[in-house]
Order: C-alpha cells, then sequence, then structure tokens
C-alpha cells in the first residue's frame, strides 16, 4: 500500500473498522488511499448505540453513531491562548468536507531563514478511538493520557523525514461524540524540531476547551 507523503496542511483521516485501511486528504492536493466496503462498519444499526465507557465512543463505529457531522464541535473555536501556547498564526483552513471529519488547521512560519515551520490539524470526528488506531498511516503507536488520566495513543506519521525530522505526530483520544486527533507536522527549517514535545504542549493547553 502506498505511504502518504508529508505536504503541506494536511488532513487526516482515519479507517473504516474491518476494512478501510487509511485515507488522507491534502487541501490544494488531494491524496486517497485506497479502501474497501466493509461488511461491519457499514452495517445499518438496529437501534441507536449507547455513548458511554471510559474512552468516550471506544467501541461504536461510526456508522452506528447517531450523531452527526454538523453537530460535532467545531475545531476552530479554540481560543487564541490555546494557539500561542505553541505560536502558531490564525487558522489556515476550516475544512469539513470530508464527513465524518471536521477539521481546523494551523501554521507557524519562521521570520527568518531556517526557522522551524510546522503545520498543526486539529480534526474530531463520529470514529471511534478505536477505529483511530486502524488508521495504516499511523505507525509506532503507543499508550499515554491527555488531561487527568483520559485514555489516549500517539502515534508518527508513515512517511519520509523532513529536514532531518520525523514526518509528524498524532495524539489521539476518544470522547463522547467519537474522537479527536491533533496532528502536528514539520514543514521546513534547518534546525531540529520537537514534534512530540510541541503536539503535547498544544493538547495539554486545548484539552480543557474540548468537549468530552
Amino acid at each position: 500500500m502506498a505511504k502518504v507523503t508529508p505536504m503541506r496542511t494536511r488532513l487526516r483521516t482515519v479507517a473504516r473498522a474491518g476494512a478501510c485501511t487509511a485515507a488522507a486528504a491534502v487541501i490544494g492536493t488531494a491524496a486517497l488511499i485506497g479502501c474497501s466496503t466493509s461488511t461491519t462498519d457499514d452495517a445499518s444499526p438496529t437501534s441507536a448505540p449507547p455513548i458511554t465507557g471510559p474512552e468516550g465512543t471506544a467501541t461504536v463505529p461510526a456508522s452506528q453513531n447517531p450523531i452527526q457531522q454538523a453537530e460535532l464541535w467545531n475545531p476552530c473555536s479554540l481560543p487564541k491562548e490555546v494557539r500561542d501556547s505553541i505560536q502558531l498564526g490564525d487558522r489556515t483552513r476550516n475544512d469539513d468536507s470530508i464527513p465524518p471529519w471536521r477539521t481546523c488547521s494551523y501554521g507557524r512560519s519562521g521570520q527568518h531563514v531556517g526557522d522551524p515551520s510546522y503545520g498543526l490539524n486539529v480534526q474530531v470526528s463520529t470514529y471511534s478511538f478505536a477505529q483511530a488506531k486502524q488508521n495504516d498511516a499511523y505507525i509506532n503507536i503507543r499508550s499515554t493520557t491527555v488531561g487527568a488520566g483520559h485514555p489516549a495513543f500517539m502515534a508518527d506519521d508513515d512517511g519520509e523525514p523532513i529536514g532531518g525530522n520525523k514526518p509528524g505526530i498524532n495524539i489521539v483520544w476518544g470522547t463522547s461524540y467519537g474522537s479527536v486527533s491533533i496532528n502536528l507536522f514539520p514543514e521546513g527549517g534547518t534546525g531540529p524540531i520537537d514534534v512530540d514535545g510541541l503536539a503535547r504542549t498544544f493538547v495539554d493547553s486545548a484539552y480543557p476547551h474540548i468537549p468530552k
């Protein structure tokens, strides 16, 4: 399967349970990794499943989630103090074109030649926490927590290094409506970029403002 090549201001999407292994969209340049039809996730539920559990919708697949994309929290509503935590500028994109995702993208461009530049996507979706782990674009998945011990995972982007830095990092957790994904990736500069540390700092600042 083809790998996702790191590109400027990406949108990361997640695999459908059981079959659709990965998908990604790039603003301005679309890229889609092939999917097959799921025989489980796409089945019509007999009743609306409960949205419960310590990880939010830990096992409820998107096709059985009664929440609609338009009802999801707006990821572009984070306050400026959250963006300022890692020196991000104003949003570069607000994108709802890939159901069931809502995405807000930000970026930081260095003021001088060689200054580190990076982008960040805040995504919410009706995909479950369990489904999020099935994204083939993620490698080196490891458990972590966000907030006061809320279960989450970190994963590296599967792609080529950028300027000596790994292609990107993701921090994902479940919610009462689906899942949240924070994707931070380098875009340039001559020095090392602590993508893990930057993503963690952003999540620590953003988490109190994101609905549980």
